[in-house]
């Protein structure tokens, strides 16, 4: 019965230290001055910092559930898959610079990181470029 208790213990601090991660790992992200979302592996936003969403001038969740391609032209979205997505698939990440189309229809200037994650979705990360 001791180690029964010994056991739980165990599988309660590693659970307790994982939970204290997470949330430091929420709060990094949370309060970044750079956008940050993962997508899954058809495209669509899964989570968002607020600084990506206001980056966009989107309000909170409001991206959520949306494909990537909300915030670029016919022409944009066809270049990521023809070009950046073929590199990704390669190198497993790639960075360059585009302009995105706000939710009012103006143009942010941006630097975006791509980084494919094991299940096929992608993190990026946006910096606005002024």
């Amino acid at each position: 019965m001791e180690d029964a208790f010994k056991n739980i213990q165990v599988v309660a601090d590693k659970l307790s230290k994982l939970f204290a991660e997470n949330e430091a790992l929420k709060l990094a992200i949370n309060t970044s001055h750079e956008g940050i979302a993962v997508l899954d592996k058809d495209g669509i936003y899964t989570y968002l910092n607020k600084a990506h969403e206001e980056m966009f001038k989107y309000n909170e969740g409001e991206m959520l559930g949306k494909s990537w391609q909300i915030l670029y032209t016919p022409e944009q979205v066809n270049y990521f898959i023809n070009e950046v997505f073929p590199i990704i698939g390669k190198e497993g990440k790639w960075s360059g610079n585009d302009v995105a189309i706000c939710k009012d229809g103006s143009l942010q200037a941006e630097k975006v990181y791509l980084t494919a994650l094991p299940d096929g979705g992608l993190v990026c990360l946006c910096i606005k470029i002024d």
